[in-house]
């Protein structure tokens, strides 16, 4: 390019003065050579040119967001199953907290395994249960017809304990779900009333002394014979028809039909003889002591009989039939047999016994006052070795939950937003001894206990009233700790 600075001097002198002056013309150009001489050279961009190639670049990958789920929890070890079987009575405890599962016998821990308890929303109830159903292959009557196999009832609103998935972590509705072979084994373990204990924290029975709770079982004693005209052992009792037959006998043959019908109608059954107006002897129902005017009344109407009276008038049977009819005896009440469950409320002061899962009497009882809650006590009795009249007992102290405080809205956020956490503060409750040094239990109630004590009797002592909703029809005593 030709700068300003390579032209001579003379030869712009000569070319001005052959123009004459310079002309704007020559000035332009001039100038435009200087400027475009002056620029370096441009550059072409890509979108300058029109190109049919299709250029495809990747997408930038997507960010990774972390899922918002539980860590699975550390499981609990499942313990072989031991070779021997347990030794009755046997007691399950259950940890939500610990998601496990463990079975007490006699001896003490007798096996372990993991469990997956109620998730947030359908959570596990705690408290002190009792197994009141058993069926291998139980399907669900809430939730569609679900599985259940080796289903162990707890309560009749949908709690129970079946072979179920583990993931680690709480997920039922509430059951507490147990490993298949753990569920098969436990199932052929327990019987029907055997104790379920369910808590957040950890809880194993531990051997207990008090003299509330009864060691030796009172042997019977045979009452001695009122005078010696009572009949030896070896005589053969008359029997009633033939005491009647004979009276019938001797009215036929004599005048004196009354008199001898009325002797022999001693040997009969009290319930046989006609009323004569006296005080009926006290027996022994099995109902509440509290309802003593419909025992008296119900014993009177029983003692009311027709057909002896019918035999005093007229010497023989005459009820339109010519032969004298049978005297129909009343079969004895069965005799109850099994382990029995007591249930001492502070709040009713009042105790209940049941056995077999059916109401068998209760009694009023006096629970001394006191600034501290008894709290909640599970004792069970078992038998001392090879001794059948003596047991010992275990206790098993249900721990306090600790409950929200109930605040404002407003004021809850304000503190959970500076991370304060409100509780009502955790009352202290009476120690095992110290509960049952607070309570007085009448003579009789306690003769009564001792003689249906068992092997797998047990004693609930707590603060809380008789739940009616749970605790109802065919059901042991359920004492919800929440």
């Amino acid at each position: 390019m030709l700068r300003i600075e390579q032209i001579p001097a003379g030869a712009y002198a000569e070319f001005t003065s052959a123009c004459g002056r310079p002309a704007l013309w020559a000035t332009a150009l001039l100038t435009s050579v200087i400027v475009l001489g002056s620029l370096a050279p441009a550059v072409a961009l890509p979108q300058d040119f029109w190109t049919d190639e299709i250029i495809y670049e990747p997408a930038p990958p997507r960010p990774v967001v972390p899922r918002r789920h539980k860590a699975p929890r550390a499981k609990v070890k499942e313990t072989a199953a031991p070779t021997r079987k347990p030794q009755h009575p046997l007691i399950v405890a259950v940890s939500i907290k610990n998601q496990s599962l463990k079975v007490y016998d006699a001896n003490g821990l007798f096996a372990e395994a993991p469990v997956s308890t109620g998730m947030t929303g359908h959570s596990t109830p705690l408290g002190i249960f009792s197994v009141i159903q058993k069926n291998k292959w139980h399907r669900s009557n809430i939730y569609s017809g679900a599985p259940m196999p080796y289903m162990q009832r707890l309560t009749w609103s949908g709690i129970a304990m079946h072979a179920g998935a583990l993931p680690g972590y709480p997920a039922s509705h509430g059951c507490i779900r147990m490993p298949n072979q753990f569920a098969t084994q436990i199932w052929n373990w327990t019987r029907m009333g055997a104790r379920v204990v369910v808590t957040s924290g950890e809880v194993s029975p531990v051997a207990f002394a008090h003299p509330l709770l009864i060691t030796q079982k009172p042997t019977p004693q045979v009452a001695p014979p009122a005078d010696a005209s009572v009949p030896s052992a070896d005589a053969k009792p008359a029997t009633p028809a033939s005491l009647i037959n004979a009276a019938v006998d001797a009215g036929k043959s004599t005048n004196a039909t009354t008199t001898a019908i009325a002797i022999d109608l001693k040997d009969l059954r009290p319930t046989l003889t006609p009323h004569t107006g006296g005080a009926a002897e006290p027996t022994t129902t099995g109902l509440a002591a509290d309802k003593p005017t419909k025992v008296a009344d119900a014993s009177a109407t029983i003692a009311q009989p027709s057909t002896p009276a019918t035999l005093i008038d007229g010497g023989a049977a005459t009820s339109g039939n010519d032969a004298a009819p049978a005297i129909a005896a009343a079969p004895p009440a069965p005799k109850r047999t099994g382990p029995i469950a007591v249930f001492i409320s502070g709040k009713d002061s009042k105790l209940y016994v049941r056995q077999n899962f059916e109401p068998l009497f209760d009694a009023p009882i006096t629970v001394a006052s006191s600034d501290r809650p008894l709290g909640t006590h599970l004792f069970t009795a078992q038998r001392d070795g090879d001794k059948m009249e003596t047991f010992r007992w275990s206790a098993m102290s249900m721990p306090v939950e600790v409950r929200s405080k109930a605040v404002s809205h407003h004021a809850a956020k304000r503190r959970q937003n500076i991370g304060a956490i409100d509780t009502e503060p955790t009352p202290t409750t009476d120690s095992a001894t110290e509960a049952l040094d607070r309570l007085t239990i009448p003579a009789e109630t306690m003769t009564r206990l001792a003689e249906a004590l068992t092997s797998g009797s047990s004693i609930i002592v707590s603060d809380q009233a008789l739940d009616r909703s749970e605790t109802g029809q065919g059901t042991d005593f359920i004492v919800p700790l929440r």
